[in-house]
């Protein structure tokens, strides 16, 4: 029996009169890739941001690894979402006036882990990328399929338990997007590393573990 890592039971969200989600329950287990998908304007990134400690509920628990969010105060939360989580954006969001390596070591500086080791395992990591030759590389020397390659080791330098992935191919070009997919199952399997994806890819939804459906605020 796999471990269980994300627990959220009855996640309700609304903006103003406008009801977002409506009640959301879902599980997610170590070394596993979960698509979330549905029509623009189902909730799908609402919900990640919810499960990803970005954003509150206004109703509802989410349990990350053996945690109840809610329960701890913003600084607290910060922390835990710098140790335990790691985030994949469509656009990058790196910074450009530091290079490939400095971007990934940014979440290790935030906590203050050793930076000879960080540093090291940030190179690891980019080597294992197929990025050892761009270390030095500004965002802007870099390609697009890189650049999202970067954004993934510096989500992967602190070991966290969950990646969340929020259209993570969707500004890439078809060959870029396929690298990207592959590497997610390439992490699965060689790092046991468990995603939240959502998607619009169809492609991508296949090849995860488990694909759920929004429509309307709710899972279909």
């Amino acid at each position: 029996m796999k471990n269980t890592l994300l627990n959220a039971v009855d996640i309700h969200k609304s903006f103003g009169t406008l009801k977002v989600l409506k009640g959301i329950d879902i599980t997610v287990y170590e070394s596993e890739i979960v698509a979330i998908m549905g029509k623009s304007g189902s909730g799908k990134s609402t919900l990640l941001q919810i499960l990803g400690t970005l954003d509150n509920s206004d109703k509802g628990t989410v349990e990350i690894d053996k945690v109840e969010i809610t329960t701890l105060k913003s600084q607290e939360i910060a922390r835990f979402r710098n140790d335990k989580i790691g985030f994949i954006f469509q656009f990058h969001h790196l910074l450009n006036e530091f290079t490939a390596l400095e971007n990934v070591l940014i979440p290790a500086y935030i906590g203050q882990t050793n930076s000879k080791l960080t540093n090291d395992k940030a190179k690891e990591l980019l080597d294992y990328l197929g990025l050892s030759e761009r270390l030095d590389h500004k965002p802007g020397q870099l390609s697009g399929g890189e650049q999202q390659r970067v954004a993934v080791a510096r989500a992967l330098i602190n070991d966290p338990l969950l990646v969340f992935a929020d259209e993570p191919s969707g500004n890439l070009d078809q060959e870029s997007s396929d690298e990207l997919h592959n590497l997610f199952i390439k992490l699965k399997h060689d790092l046991n590393q468990s995603f939240v994806i959502v998607t619009h890819n169809q492609e991508l939804g296949s090849l995860s573990d488990r694909t759920l459906y929004m429509q309307d605020g709710n899972f279909i």
